[in-house]
């Protein structure tokens, strides 16, 4: 009997010890889900931030009229840009 009082007893402790792994483990899951979280939502703005410094780059390489820009797409983005304005004016005088 006392060996199954000891058995039993073993049994015990391993499934508390077993709790206590599964509720360490289900708090680093939650942790590592926030982590997460907060890098996509990092990801998100430095993909907005790159996207809008590209478009910075894009305006100052025309408006420097650098040799990196060629003079067909200075052309282009400024019939791009009267396009817009004719399309506000149109729809002002509507």
């Amino acid at each position: 009997m006392n060996s199954f009082s000891e058995d039993f007893s073993r049994l015990e402790r391993n499934v508390r010890l077993l709790i206590q792994k599964n509720k360490l483990s289900e708090e680093k899951l939650s942790n590592a889900r926030k982590e997460l979280e907060e890098l996509r939502e990092k990801s998100v703005l430095q993909d907005k931030e790159i996207e809008e410094l590209n478009e910075k780059n894009k305006i100052l390489r025309i408006a420097g009229g650098s040799n990196d820009g060629s003079s067909r797409e200075v052309k282009f983005k400024i019939n791009e840009i009267v396009r817009e304005v004719d399309k506000c004016i149109a729809q002002l005088n509507q």
